[in-house]
């Protein structure tokens, strides 16, 4: 990385776009939608040669006297094909599915299962995640159902006195069966290795493919590899041995009905701080490595809980850097899995069971640009096969894809911020990933929560979606400056393209968030572009702090 410096810090814009782009400063244009829909400077210039290069200024009025400058190289080479499993989310079955079941009708709420739809998912994970490792399927089926153990229950919707109160669990997996096909998504089933049995787990995937649910994959288990219980007084966790015992049982009892499904173990990297186990992964997958399909990581939060000591500004560092230091830890898993998964290693995919920003500003600005830089990591690695966002909807500790809230029976849906930038994304179903080399200034952020102290994180990232047929794609630029303007040079690897759509997502404030009783107070902003003008394959652009910036373009051939 290099670190472009700008020695006058009162350098006036035009010479701030001197330095990053080439041609004349784009004219005035306005943007629509969002916070602070403002005059601003966007890419139209009626005298614009053909093959001129495409420039936007997005800065805004803010942080016009310094900036940082990032050099993006697209590639011809496509180092992956993004998978609509990596578009998963969870859901639990407490709280009648936190709303997507109406117990007294015994209907599925349409109205959250359209919002399911359209927010881009493409795959849900059930009974839960902490939840399934108290979770007794059977006793969820028809009308003999028994009360489950809930984790969660001092939480919304239950508001027990404490944790591991007892419900009845009206959203069975029958009901989430019926979700999945209401809301044309594959399920994908956690078995409870936590206080269930082998036994249990054979039968529940024996179950699964005698009613023909066509179910993405199974796990076993969930957290049982980390430090603490989830319910005092109730223990679900597991040694190595334990574990792999248990999974080894499974297998035993499947027989050859194991190779007909997509099953899998869990994992956690030795250098991740929730571990109980530094040699969990080593002894499982030297153990299950010529049995397993996949392995299923805990390893893409950012940055969980924060403490009072940490200021808004280290949240906001941590958050931009997070999507660094959970690449290296999807490094360090495809490393294991080659060091210990034996003969079978080339054939062992990694699932990430759960994603996003959780914690401190989770709904803001900011953990949704670190989603965005996330998604891109991991879209760009083949050893992901699937991938589960946490959570869907009415979580109280993290980022809901559906915004909903029911109030004395009056029902209010909006779009999180995070939902804009999971659809964007998501839209990129199918397409290629094109190798983007970036090379801009670094930065450290200090540990918070989860993440510990991160070194050398890029202060920007790009990406490339390109259809198969080369006619269209998308480019998007990630400012991860948390008080900085970011000048983009970007070379695409086209002779010309049209640029379609400019659409910015950003806020003055990176903890806004958008709630029930405010619902657009951030939305994506759109720059209005001449589609018709014929570019070069040259993008220039300079972006605000903590943004994305996404740019949609067709390939003249």
């Amino acid at each position: 990385m290099k670190l472009s410096r700008y020695p006058l810090l009162f350098l006036s814009l035009l010479l701030l776009l001197c330095a990053c782009t080439a041609g004349k400063v784009p004219e005035k244009t306005r943007e629509s939608g969002g916070e602070d829909s403002t005059e601003t400077s966007a890419a139209v210039e009626d005298n614009t040669p053909a093959l001129n290069a495409f420039s936007i200024d997005a800065s805004g009025s803010l942080y016009k006297t310094m900036a940082k400058h990032a050099v993006c190289t697209v590639g011809t080479e496509s180092i992956n094909t993004v998978k609509k499993e990596i578009f998963g989310d969870n859901l639990a079955w407490r709280g009648s599915g936190y709303g997507v079941w109406n117990p007294t009708q015994k209907t599925l709420n349409s109205k959250l299962v359209d919002a399911i739809r359209a927010c881009g998912v493409t795959t849900l994970r059930y009974p839960g995640g902490i939840e399934g490792d108290y979770f007794h399927w059977q006793e969820t089926l028809g009308s003999n159902r028994k009360a489950q153990i809930d984790p969660f229950s001092d939480a919304y919707p239950t508001y027990a006195e404490k944790d591991g109160a007892s419900f009845y669990p009206d959203f069975g997996l029958d009901e989430f069966f019926l979700l999945c096909e209401a809301a044309d998504v594959e399920p994908v089933i956690q078995l409870n290795a936590g206080n269930g049995t082998p036994e249990e787990a054979v039968a529940l995937i024996r179950y699964c493919l005698e009613k023909g649910y066509r179910v993405s994959s199974f796990a076993i288990g969930n957290e049982v590899n980390m430090k603490e219980e989830a319910v005092e007084g109730m223990k679900v966790t597991k040694t190595p041995e334990e574990y792999i015992a248990f999974a080894q049982s499974v297998y035993d009892g499947l027989g050859s009905l194991a190779d007909s499904v997509e099953l899998g173990v869990i994992g956690l990297v030795e250098s991740h701080a929730l571990n109980a186990h530094a040699d969990w992964d080593s002894k499982v997958l030297s153990a299950l490595g010529d049995k397993i399909d996949f392995i299923d990581c805990h390893l893409a939060y950012a940055p969980y809980f924060t403490s009072e000591k940490d200021s808004n500004e280290d949240i906001f560092r941590c958050y931009m850097a997070a999507s660094d230091y959970i690449g290296r830890l999807i490094g360090e898993t495809k490393d294991e899995i080659l060091k210990y998964g034996g003969e079978n290693a080339e054939n062992i995919s990694i699932q990430i069971t759960e994603y996003g920003p959780m914690g401190t500003y989770y709904n803001g600005t900011v953990g949704s640009v670190f989603l965005a830089a996330l998604l891109q990591e991991m879209l760009a690695e083949p050893m992901i096969s699937s991938a589960n966002h946490l959570p869907m909807l009415n979580h109280p500790y993290a980022a809901n894809l559906v915004g909903y809230y029911n109030i004395n029976g009056t029902e209010y849906f909006w779009d999180n911020i995070c939902t804009y930038v999971f659809r964007w994304y998501a839209e990129q179903i199918g397409r290629e990933v094109l190798n983007v080399d970036v090379d801009c200034s670094s930065f450290s952020a200090k540990k918070v929560g989860l993440i510990p102290f991160v070194s050398n994180a890029a202060s920007a990232a790009a990406a490339v979606y390109l259809e198969p047929d080369k006619s269209a794609g998308t480019l998007f630029l990630i400012n991860k400056s948390t008080t900085q303007n970011q000048c983009f040079d970007v070379t695409l690897p086209f002779e010309s393209i049209t640029v379609e759509s400019v659409t910015e997502l950003y806020a003055n404030d990176p903890t806004a968030a958008n709630t029930w009783d405010n619902p657009y107070k951030v939305m994506p902003k759109s720059y209005r572009v001449d589609s018709s003008a014929l570019r070069s394959g040259t993008v220039s652009a300079v972006t605000k702090p903590i943004s994305v910036l996404k740019i949609d373009f067709k390939v003249v051939k």
